[in-house]
């Protein structure tokens, strides 16, 4: 729906909302007149709105608003962003969107990762948000998805980030089995990828089929560390240069205690206890994975 259409959907729903219940429905049929679909848009809303009884932090009509929010600012074909232009949209989850664009700068396709308006105000999700590109920018790894820059175009927070063409393991297995070999080449670059990660004191904590791209190639790439900490400092004897343990440290990030990080079916145990994990949680998801 464009734009102009959700900005009219948003003053109905914002009209009736500031009327008592009893005056909403006769407000709404003479505010939509004859659109049929602009009055449904509505009446869904303010159906959800009043079927909330009570929400964890935010309420309905934040909620609500959200939802408007997000499909009205989607990018479009074509639409210039910065220097980026937009050609589809290739993914989306509870933080924004991802955006397939051409950088026109350097001539080439480049994922656009858009921070939804109003997470931008969240202070956690922003600190998520900025943590994913520090801590992927901070490792250079073949099978570490790269990314270019973090910024902000017309108050929209951007991460611009390595478009990968191929499939993600969740959508491989969707075809058939496996092979032996398939299998093995697969686990040693996502493990060599975490060996390099950990050893610069960062854990993924949150590695399953649909955080792997398999590119036509073969070549594994981990993407998604908006959940990455720093683990303990790593030793001397590592073998890190003073500008890895810098880089680490400058991600460095604190969970809650208590809160259960990571998707269930590949938590590690501590996880799933709401405890603090380290290497050996990604070890743990890398062989659920396998």
């Amino acid at each position: 729906m464009a734009d102009a259409r959700w900005q009219k959907v948003r003053e109905v729903f914002d009209s009736a909302l500031s009327r008592r219940p009893e005056e909403r429905h006769n407000f709404v049929n003479e505010a939509c007149g004859e659109d049929k679909l602009l009055l449904a848009e509505v009446e869904s809303l303010l159906s959800s709105h009043d079927s909330a009884k009570s929400f964890m932090e935010t309420p309905a009509v934040a909620k609500v608003a959200d939802v408007i929010e997000a499909k009205a600012k989607k990018l479009h074909a074509g639409k210039r962003f910065g220097h980026y232009e937009i050609i589809k949209q290739i993914g989306a989850g509870g933080m924004g969107e991802v955006y397939l664009a051409k950088d026109t700068r350097l001539d080439r396709k480049t994922s656009i990762k858009i921070l939804r308006g109003h997470l931008a105000q969240d202070e956690e999700r922003m600190q998520r948000f900025v943590r994913e590109a520090k801590s992927a920018s901070a490792l250079n790894h073949p099978n570490i998805i790269t990314i270019y820059e973090i910024g902000e175009i017309d108050d929209t927070q951007f991460i611009a980030i390595e478009y990968i063409e191929g499939e993600t393991l969740r959508e491989l297995l969707k075809g058939s089995p496996l092979k032996l070999k398939s299998t093995l080449e697969i686990a040693i670059q996502v493990a060599g990828a975490l060996d390099a990660a950990h050893r610069a004191g960062i854990v993924h904590r949150d590695i399953k089929p649909e955080n792997m791209m398999i590119r036509p190639d073969g070549l594994v790439k981990i993407l998604d560390f908006g959940i990455a900490k720093l683990s303990e400092p790593p030793a001397e004897a590592s073998g890190l240069t003073v500008n890895d343990c810098e880089a680490a440290t400058a991600i460095k990030a604190y969970t809650s205690p208590g809160l259960r990080i990571g998707t269930a079916e590949y938590r590690s145990p501590e996880q799933a206890r709401g405890r603090a994990g380290d290497a050996r949680t990604d070890v743990w998801s890398l062989g659920v994975v396998i």
